[in-house]
């Protein structure tokens, strides 16, 4: 059986008790291992044991520190919720749950640490700010389950905080526009996984999606109000998700120029001069006044030859506006050049040496690079909806590499976290947006919150059925994992098959084989078939570890996973017997399925 399938059939048995943990990683001393905390993203510190607090149909919160009652607001309706009454009390007599908020708590966490505790009598939480108060919660959430009607937190202690400063998820409503309700829920995951920043990509050659009062034209059809960004910043803040706008200057400006003719030098650019640059300075005014951020993104990407001569002069004036103003100016690792200013933090999208190119110059930088572009397919294009022709697997995300190696540690601290981004040129509706970024937005966040020597792939598709089963819940569409498979029961290696990232070709010089099948989805059903046919409804369900006879001819079995109505991708492996020399000289096969096929 392959480990992928031992994971999955421990996972239901330790739902309840969120997870497993090995507590030597938690830094307890050692002792017997207790379930890891099913947790995304995978905490710092922690310390599971036994047993768990049942909350009571009514409990009092306690807070401690101005800041707590945020928290103490957001944790009473998630009991309200789940069926326990809740009321917020001044100080911490006799409260069932404290949550303490004040600078100096704790200098290790930062602004955005926590330490929280479970007990099976009582909870306390505890953070420097508010935001960090928020992030305990949202650990919380993930330790407790519903059994019956009572709910139950896990019984663990966590000491948890970031690796990365900017953890980030983008949208592109340019090219296609999605209404505020559907951005909330985008923000909702975002927050539930701490991922701290919205990157809003606002215009492009196809759209202004930002109503101008001073340049009515712009946004011409579907676009955003005051009242529209307002609420949405408004919702982000309250789960201290910041929103970054983007507007796309001097280049992917088509939008602008339809609308003002006269502010093009040609080459389908703004005019990277004093018009163009006034231009620039009256819409960022506006947006200024919308957007509270801190940064803003100002493109700056693809500008064409000859505009692209002005373009270093037009960002530093940008820049310094941006300054005078505040602000902090964010562009598309295009603006590295040497004007550009240290003030200014560069996006890297071209690869890890322009990470490193700005890390060296003194540049803060984000990493956007490779498989954090999630508009790219995840599997064999055949099988998945519309996407860039790039590939992006779940396991591609989760072995990204943030701060690129041979940084000294000035440099790397420099390296301020990475995002994704979801470009929609292919995306036209919500379920297709979250079939993009879902689960893979999962993997995204541990890799910006969970340090690299915490990061562990087996562990993390031992939490996932879990967060899927949240997902599910909440009625997110998301991409059902992949069915794996194991030969068993007799030597066996796999070899890719050409232009296919989910086919394997598996060689064996034994008469009979054992085929084992996985997914990490609880719930969902696997159905294979043996002949080559792609697997129905009707197709065999998967219930153990099957044989398989091996005659002259190749056996050819597929496998999908069926969910809640939904058929997952048809992954499949061909498993033929030679003899042992042939095998022996397959130089680049490998020993294991996982190894060539992601979830």
């Amino acid at each position: 059986m392959s480990k992928l399938a031992r994971i999955l059939l421990v996972s239901a048995s330790i739902a309840l008790l969120a997870g497993r943990a090995d507590a030597g990683a938690a830094g307890d001393g050692g002792g017997v291992a207790a379930p890891e905390l099913s947790v995304v993203p995978r905490p710092r510190i922690e310390r599971a044991s036994g047993g768990s607090y049942s909350w009571r149909t009514r409990v009092r919160i306690g807070v401690r520190g101005s800041q707590a009652r945020g928290a103490a607001d957001i944790l009473r309706a998630y009991l309200v919720d789940n069926g326990t009454a809740a009321t917020i009390v001044g100080g911490t007599a006799r409260a069932d749950v404290v949550l303490h908020a004040a600078a100096g708590y704790d200098a290790r966490l930062g602004d955005e640490g926590y330490v929280l505790r479970v007990r099976a009598d009582g909870i306390t939480a505890g953070a420097n700010t508010a935001r960090g108060l928020f992030y305990a919660l949202q650990t919380l959430e993930q330790i407790s389950v519903r059994s019956g009607k009572r709910l139950r937190s896990r019984a663990v202690t966590v000491v948890d905080w970031p690796a990365y400063r900017w953890r980030g998820i983008h949208l592109d409503t340019a090219r296609h526009f999605f209404a505020p309700d559907v951005i909330e829920r985008y923000i909702d995951v975002g927050a539930r996984y701490k991922l701290n920043t919205f990157h809003w990509h606002l215009t492009d050659d196809q759209a202004w999606r930002l109503r101008s009062d001073r340049y009515p034209a712009l946004a011409g059809g579907s676009g955003y109000s005051r009242a529209d960004v307002d609420r949405i910043v408004a919702y982000a803040a309250r789960r201290y998700v910041t929103v970054v706008p983007e507007i796309d200057l001097p280049g992917h400006a088509r939008a602008v120029l339809h609308a003002y003719p006269h502010l093009s030098c040609g080459y389908q650019t703004l005019c990277p001069t004093a018009a163009g640059f006034a231009f620039a300075r009256d819409v960022w005014s506006e947006a200024m006044s919308a957007f509270p951020s801190p940064f803003l993104h100002a493109g700056g990407d693809e500008v064409p030859y000859p505009a692209s001569l002005e373009q270093p002069q037009f960002t530093q004036r940008l820049d310094d506006f941006f300054t005078s103003r505040g602000r902090r100016l964010v562009g598309w690792d295009e603006i590295l050049t040497p004007r550009l200013s240290r003030r200014a933090t560069v996006m890297a999208w071209r690869g890890p040496a322009r990470v490193a190119d700005a890390a060296r110059r003194g540049n803060d930088v984000i990493a956007a690079w490779g498989a954090l572009y999630f508009d790219a397919a995840q599997g064999d294009a055949a099988q998945e909806p519309r996407a860039s022709a790039h590939m992006s697997t779940l396991e591609q995300v989760y072995d990204y590499r943030v701060t690129p190696p041979r940084l000294t540690p000035a440099q790397s601290a420099h390296v301020i976290g990475g995002q994704a981004n979801v470009w929609t040129e292919n995306i036209t509706a919500p379920d297709h947006l979250f079939y993009m970024t879902l689960p893979r937005e999962l993997a995204l966040a541990e890799i910006v919150w969970t340090p690299r020597e915490r990061k562990s792939w087996s562990s993390f598709l031992e939490r996932l059925p879990a967060q899927l089963a949240w997902l599910d819940a909440r009625h997110y569409a998301f991409r059902v994992p992949n069915v794996s498979f194991d030969v068993t029961g007799a030597p066996a290696i796999f070899e890719a098959v050409p232009r296919h990232v989910q086919s394997v070709a598996a060689w064996t010089s034994a008469p009979n084989v054992t085929v084992a099948l996985g997914v990490p989805l609880d719930g969902a059903v696997i159905r294979y078939t043996t002949g080559g046919d792609v697997p129905s409804p009707a197709s065999p369900a998967y219930v153990k570890p099957f044989n398989v006879r091996m005659a002259r001819v190749p056996v050819r079995i597929r496998a999908a996973a069926f969910f809640h109505g939904r058929m997952g991708s048809v992954t499949e492996c061909t498993i033929t017997r030679r003899p042992p020399a042939d095998i022996r000289a397959r130089r680049n096969a490998s020993k294991s399925w996982s190894a060539l096929v992601s979830p």
